[in-house]
């Protein structure tokens, strides 16, 4: 992401593999959970309800696909709803897919960036305007933010003038963990592999590809074996489009 970030001791100094996890989202090996931005809309109560009916909706879930299901409706004043599930197969790295459609909502105040579109022409990322709320983010594009902070490697969930989102992953891409090394096992310090972690993606952010790479001999080790392959030959193609949205 287009920010300064600096290099600190990760889970109060204390990170260890299998000790970190309890310290940041499960997200590998398993669904990404919604978040509870996946909310009816506030609205009127009814002037008379029959008790022995339940309330239009309540309780009523949408398959999104991939087992995942969500609550009717969506965030804010939307009417459907999407989130970016991380999931990874045994042994496998993890990838991000976009699960449910994407709805433009329209600009706010708190969400007044610029959409980026892809070649087919659908809404794939977003730039961040001054201002912006991750939440207000959410609503706007009817996507639960928190899985968008998690896919996006969002630290303590505030986002920053020039930041571009990632909103539909490319699900051929492996996601990598910003907070562990690829299969550590119990035991292993994840502070030297956050912080290289942070260098790549600042050397990404400012373009600079020599000390990408440099950086790169010290990561690359620790992460999937797919996410090796995939980074190295981003690096020396210097597909930018690619190193953008495994490290955004």
């Amino acid at each position: 992401m287009n920010r300064a970030r600096a290099i600190v001791a990760v889970v109060a100094g204390v990170a260890v593999a299998g000790v970190a996890a309890l310290a940041v989202p499960a997200v590998v090996s398993a669904v990404s959970a919604p978040s509870e931005t996946f909310t009816h809309a506030p609205a009127p109560a009814p002037a008379a309800v029959d008790e022995s009916e339940s309330a239009p909706g309540e309780g009523d879930l949408v398959d999104l696909g991939d087992g995942v299901s969500v609550p009717a409706g969506g965030p804010g004043e939307c009417t459907t709803n999407s989130l970016i599930n991380i999931v990874a197969q045994d042994g496998e790295a993890p990838h991000g897919k976009l699960l449910g459609d994407l709805v433009e909502m329209g600009a706010s105040d708190l969400a007044n960036g610029t959409p980026v579109l892809g070649d087919d022409g659908k809404v794939f990322a977003y730039e961040v305007a001054p201002g912006d709320s991750l939440i207000a983010i959410g609503q706007r594009f009817c996507i639960d933010y928190v899985t968008v902070s998690m896919y996006n490697h969002v630290d303590g969930m505030t986002v920053h003038p020039g930041d571009v989102l990632i909103l539909r992953p490319d699900p051929a891409l492996p996601w990598i963990d910003q907070y562990g090394p690829f299969q550590a096992e119990a035991g292993t310090s994840t502070i030297p592999y956050a912080n290289a972690f942070i260098e790549f993606s600042n050397a990404i952010a400012a373009g600079d590809l020599g000390a990408a790479r440099v950086v790169w001999q010290r990561l690359g080790p620790d992460v999937s074996p797919e996410g090796q392959a995939v980074v190295t030959q981003a690096l020396a193609d210097e597909d930018w489009d690619v190193l953008h949205q495994l490290f955004p």
